[in-house]
């Protein structure tokens, strides 16, 4: 007998390794035979389901071909005990079955069976249902070495963005410096975010703080922080009023997004010694200024980073006395749905600052605390929140 005119195949499957489990040894030949036929390169035969199970547990296989009826231990209890193991939880099983027996097979398949194959055995039949759950295998575990390294990636991705957010050494010594109270708080909605924030120590008496919001969110929002930061590095801010400096970083920025990509942004100095916050923002929410009780909202509209080559930013210098705090933050906190699923937005957001920010230190961590008692989980975007208080 000469086997079959053979299709191209999408794989080899000379490197698969297959167990045949029946006590017929005429069946265990005639299976091998068409093994060899698919070209599977080793094949390895047990005579009954205890041997089989032996061997299972010694070698490490792609596919196993089981017998219904075996003595010692039968292929429908075999096939639970495969089930059984976490390690061959998705290991292909194809069973034998006599329509006389199991007619539909669903004793095969309660037993955790992959698929079936009918007495008298088919040749066509049983090689084409063999290659097709050895490709699906084989696919299989190519998804999940991808899946493998893309997390191993993104985990190193996720590292390295955080680590251009100031850590909790950097933001301490920036408000010991400056005698400022400075919390922070960074939660990207998938594996990488779009945010970035930062500190700048511009002298004696000024800190520069820093925070953009990159549209979408992800590995390519990510990317453009990356950008951004490294922009920063190349065109630092010592020396240039905000709404300058921003207009300086806009033009590079502007040829290094794509087409459709942007970036909302504030940027603010705060003179400890003038009491002053002076600052610029491109599209940004409007930060809220904390003061005896009172909450002011900022202007930080204007057109956002990356858009036109000749931006307008909006520009003010407001008091920040003693006492005051600054907090902010990026859409997330005023775009979420409560878990009532109406959004928070500003007015939302206001009444938690209101409530939180009186009371001494801590003021970000209470009002996180607030937010996450009243925001549904998970966020559609990525969260930062920054507070800045004079003390």
């Amino acid at each position: 007998m000469t086997p079959p005119a053979q299709g191209p195949h999408r794989i080899s499957f000379a490197d698969c390794r297959v167990l045949i489990v029946d006590d017929s040894r005429f069946n265990r030949e005639i299976l091998s035979r068409f093994m060899h036929w698919v070209g599977i390169g080793r094949i390895d035969v047990a005579a009954d389901g205890e041997e089989g199970l032996a061997r299972l547990r010694g070698t490490s296989y792609d596919l196993v071909v089981l017998d219904i009826g075996m003595p010692v231990l039968d292929g429908l209890s075999l096939c639970r005990r495969i089930r059984q193991e976490p390690a061959w939880a998705d290991l292909p099983v194809l069973m034998q079955i006599s329509t006389a027996n199991d007619p539909a097979g669903v004793k095969c398949f309660e037993a955790g069976a992959s698929d079936i194959i009918t007495k008298p055995i088919n040749p066509g039949e049983c090689m084409a249902r063999v290659r097709l759950h050895l490709e699906k295998q084989f696919f299989f575990r190519n998804l999940s070495d991808f899946h493998r390294r893309l997390q191993s990636d993104l985990k190193l991705a996720r590292s390295m963005q955080t680590s251009l957010i100031p850590d909790a050494r950097t933001i301490a010594t920036a408000g010991a410096r400056h005698k400022l109270s400075i919390e922070g708080h960074f939660e990207p909605s998938d594996e990488l975010g779009g945010d970035f924030w930062t500190l700048f120590d511009l002298g004696d008496d000024q800190l520069g703080l820093l925070a953009a919001d990159f549209s979408g969110h992800g590995i390519s929002a990510a990317i453009n922080t990356f950008r951004f930061h490294t922009l920063i590095e190349r065109i630092p801010p010592q020396g240039f009023e905000p709404s300058e400096w921003l207009s300086m970083l806009n033009r590079p920025l502007k040829d290094l997004l794509p087409v459709g990509q942007f970036a909302t942004c504030f940027y603010g100095i705060i003179d400890s010694r003038l009491g002053s916050l002076s600052y610029a923002a491109a599209g940004a929410p409007s930060p809220m200024l904390f003061h005896n009780g009172q909450v002011t909202m900022l202007d930080a509209s204007g057109l956002m980073l990356g858009v036109t080559n000749n931006p307008s930013f909006t520009a003010d210098i407001v008091p920040f006395p003693r006492g005051a705090s600054l907090l902010v933050y990026s859409d997330a906190m005023t775009e979420a749905d409560d878990k009532g699923g109406h959004l928070i937005g500003e007015d939302g957001l206001l009444r938690l600052v209101r409530q939180c920010f009186p009371g001494g230190e801590n003021r970000l961590a209470r009002l996180l605390a607030s937010f996450d008692t009243m925001a549904a989980r998970p966020l559609a975007d990525d969260l930062t929140a920054i507070c800045i208080s004079r003390v």
